[in-house]
C-alpha cells in the first residue's frame, strides 16, 4: 500500500503551513491558506450515524462500494474555512459541530473516494513533548511512523493527512505519545487481533477504505452508545454485516443479537468466525448485533432472572423496546420472529432463554452456549417446564463435563420432552472459555439459518 505524507509543508484541509515540529499549531485563520475544495453534496448513503440517517436499503444501490463509506473531507474542508473568523467558545462549538458532522456521516477517517486523500483527527491533548500521530497497516505499525497530526490553534482538534491509494482498505489505531490507542470516532472498526486475557478490554482498529475491504470479509459498524430507559445507562452495540449483505439485491437477512458484544468481537474473534462459515456457505449469512456491556460490574444483574437485583427483564425490555428500532432503521433484517435470534454464553445463555421464553414474539430462536441454567434454583429450566410450548427454535452446546454440562442435558430433556425443535451438542473436555464457544460458532450459526428461509 503506498502512503505519501506531505512533509516539510503540511498540507491540511487547504492550508499550508511550516512544519516545524510535531508540536505546531495549525492556525485555519493564516491570510495565505488557499480556498478549499468543498465536498458537500448530498450525504452518502451509510450504515451508521445519527438516528435520522436514510436507512441502508433506500440506495440505488447496495453494493459494498456505495454503502461502506467514512466521511468526506469537504467536510473539514468546510471547518477549516468557517473556524478562521471564530474565536473563544465559538471555536469550541465549531469543532463539536465538526464531530458531530462526522459522526453522522460515517465516522474517521475523512477521505476523499477520488483521490484516496484521508484526514485523520484526534481531540484532546497528548502526553506532554508529544504529539498526536495515526499509525497502521499503511506504516507498518510504527508508533513513530505514519501520519503526524498537529493541533489547530485556539482548539482542542488535531488533525494530518495523508494520500493513502485507493483499492485495499487499511487498518489503523491512533497513538498517543508511544502507545496506540482506539479511534473514538471511527464507525469502521475491527477486532486488532489481541486477546489480552480475562478482564482486560479488548481493543478495535479503525478502517480506512471500507468499501474497498475483500469482498469475502464481512465488515463491522460501531454504533456508538444506545441508551437503556428502564435500566438508566448506555452500552456500545456493534453491527456485523456479513459479505452477503452487500450484494446489490439489497435483500434482507435474518438477524442475531448476542450479548458480551465486546467480548464476543475480541475475545472470540466471532466476526471472523462468523466471515469463515458464511465464506463456505454463504446461504446462512446473517446480520450480528453485539451488544456490549456499560460495564462489567452490571452483568449479572442485567443477565440474570428471578433472584434478587436481577435486572433480566429490563435488559430485554431494552433490546425490543430501545434497540431493536435502531437495528431495523440501520440495516435491512427480516422483522418476523423465526428470522430473529438471540444467543449468549454462559449467563448470557440463561438471558437469551429467558428473552426468547418472555418475548417469542420478537425471538423465534435461542442460542446458548455453555448456559448457566444452574441460575435461582434452575428458575429456566423449571420455566421451560411449566411454560405451553411457544414457538421457538433452540440451540444448546456446552463442554462435558465440567461446562455447565449437567444443567444442559436438563434443559434438553425438558425441551424434548415438550416437543421443542432443538438440538444439544457437546465438546468432550472443552472448558468454560471464549476459544471453545467459537470453536462451536459455526455449528450455532448453522443451526440458526440451515433450512430456514423465513423472512418478511
Amino acid at each position: 500500500m503506498r502512503i505519501a505524507v506531505l512533509a516539510g509543508r503540511l498540507a491540511l484541509g487547504g492550508l499550508a503551513l511550516s512544519a516545524c515540529g510535531e508540536d505546531a499549531a495549525l492556525d485555519p485563520a493564516s491570510p495565505s491558506a488557499p480556498a478549499p475544495s468543498p465536498d458537500r453534496g448530498p450525504a452518502a448513503e451509510r450504515d451508521a450515524g445519527s438516528p435520522d440517517d436514510a436507512a441502508p436499503h433506500e440506495a440505488t444501490s447496495c453494493a459494498r462500494d456505495v454503502v461502506a463509506r467514512t466521511a468526506r473531507v469537504g467536510l473539514f474542508d468546510a471547518f477549516t474555512t468557517e473556524i478562521g473568523a471564530l474565536s473563544g467558545p465559538a471555536r469550541a462549538a465549531r469543532v463539536d459541530a465538526l464531530l458531530s458532522e462526522v459522526a453522522a456521516n460515517g465516522g474517521t477517517p475523512l477521505e476523499d473516494p477520488a483521490s484516496g486523500r484521508v484526514v485523520f483527527l484526534a481531540r484532546g491533548a497528548p502526553p506532554a513533548g508529544t504529539a498526536w500521530r495515526a499509525s497502521g497497516s499503511f506504516s507498518d505499525w510504527s508508533p513513530t511512523g505514519g501520519v503526524a497530526l498537529a493541533a489547530i490553534a485556539g482548539t482542542d482538534l488535531w488533525a494530518g493527512e495523508a494520500t493513502i491509494e485507493r483499492g485495499a482498505s487499511f487498518e489503523y489505531k491512533l497513538v498517543r505519545g508511544a502507545t496506540f490507542v482506539e479511534d473514538p470516532l471511527a464507525a469502521n472498526v475491527v477486532w486488532d487481533g489481541i486477546d489480552r486475557g480475562f478482564g482486560v478490554r479488548g481493543e478495535l482498529n479503525a478502517v480506512g477504505h471500507p468499501g474497498d475491504a475483500p469482498a469475502t470479509r464481512g465488515r463491522t459498524i460501531a454504533l456508538g452508545k444506545v441508551h437503556a430507559q428502564k435500566l438508566d445507562d448506555a452500552r456500545d452495540v456493534w453491527i456485523h454485516f456479513p459479505a452477503a449483505y452487500d450484494a446489490r439485491t439489497c435483500a434482507k437477512l435474518p438477524s442475531i443479537v448476542l450479548h458480551d458484544g465486546l467480548e464476543a468481537l475480541t475475545r472470540g474473534g466471532f466476526a471472523e468466525a462468523a466471515d469463515a462459515l458464511y465464506a463456505a456457505r454463504p446461504e446462512l449469512a446473517a446480520v450480528l448485533v453485539f451488544v456490549g456491556l456499560p460495564s462489567q460490574e452490571v452483568r449479572m444483574a442485567q443477565y440474570t432472572i428471578v433472584s434478587e437485583g436481577a435486572r433480566g427483564a429490563d435488559y430485554v425490555d431494552f433490546l425490543v423496546d430501545d434497540l431493536w428500532p435502531l437495528v431495523a432503521k440501520r440495516a435491512r433484517v427480516c422483522g418476523k420472529a423465526a428470522a430473529r435470534g438471540i444467543a449468549g454464553a454462559s449467563l448470557g445463555g440463561l438471558i437469551s432463554t429467558f428473552a426468547g421464553f418472555e418475548r417469542p414474539e420478537r425471538f423465534g430462536w435461542i442460542g446458548a452456549q455453555s448456559a448457566s441454567y444452574f441460575w435461582a434454583d434452575k428458575a429456566m429450566i423449571v420455566r421451560a417446564e411449566s411454560d405451553p410450548k411457544k414457538a421457538l427454535r433452540v440451540y444448546l452446546d456446552s463442554g462435558c463435563p465440567d461446562d455447565n454440562c449437567v444443567v444442559t442435558d436438563e434443559m434438553a430433556s425438558v425441551l424434548a420432552n415438550k416437543g421443542y425443535d432443538h438440538v444439544r451438542i457437546k465438546q468432550q473436555g472443552a472448558a468454560h472459555e471464549w476459544s471453545f464457544w467459537r470453536d462451536r460458532l459455526a455449528g450455532m450459526l448453522t443451526h440458526f439459518r440451515d433450512g430456514q428461509t423465513t423472512c418478511d
